[in-house]
């Protein structure tokens, strides 16, 4: 039985792995969850919170995207993605949750008004907000910086590609649909340009 995705275009976290799936060569079925709240209930059936995406393996069940991640780097024993060695392995898991944390929010805030987010109704849920971005930019700057010294210029997150740089991939995706410059963050924009320069990315299917 071929792996079941349940997954939203608009979702960039359906995205993470979307790409991923594409970057371990797997087939597998995609099922769309409407985006609006409340979830179906054949969906909540599935996944209780409710949250995309959620991945269906001939029946073990794992939802929350970067634990999908860590689930297929482990079923295809892909310890170049997601170390082995316990000091890498948790240096991946410091750098996913420091996104997750710290510097995912900042891009959303970004990317609330400039696509029109609505809670419930998600990304493109209603009109975009452009006149909130000036102000929006220069209060993530300080976050931004912080990240673009961080990674610094190899082009991936952590010196080498990792599950870290396909948690990462969407969320950079989508400065090119909101109109985030990033040529403040020279790191950040060499990260973004090698990451969707991968046919993987593209096999997965970005929209927003």
């Amino acid at each position: 039985m071929a792996l079941l995705l349940y997954d939203n275009p608009i979702s960039s976290n359906a995205l993470k792995v979307r790409f991923m799936l594409a970057e371990l060569g797997i087939a597998y079925e995609r099922r769309i969850v409407p985006f609006d709240l409340p979830r179906p209930e054949w969906y909540t059936a599935l996944n209780p919170v409710g949250g995309i995406p959620t991945l269906d393996d001939d029946g073990t069940v794992v939802a929350e995207s970067h634990a999908i991640l860590r689930y297929l780097a482990g079923r295809e024993a892909r310890d170049d993605l997601y170390p082995n060695p316990y000091g890498a392995r948790a240096e991946v898991d410091v750098f996913l949750d420091r996104f997750a944390i710290t510097f995912r929010p900042a891009f959303f805030r970004y990317e609330s008004p400039a696509l029109g987010f609505v809670p419930g109704k998600g990304m493109l849920g209603g009109e975009p907000r452009l006149d909130e971005l000036p102000g929006v930019v220069e209060k993530i700057a300080p976050t931004l910086e912080l990240l673009d010294n961080m990674i610094g210029g190899s082009g991936f997150a952590l010196g080498r590609f990792t599950i870290a740089d396909v948690a990462a991939a969407p969320i950079l995706f989508r400065t090119t649909k909101t109109g985030l410059d990033l040529g403040r963050f020279p790191n950040l924009a060499h990260w973004r340009e090698t990451l969707l320069a991968r046919p993987a990315f593209a096999a997965a299917n970005p929209v927003t």
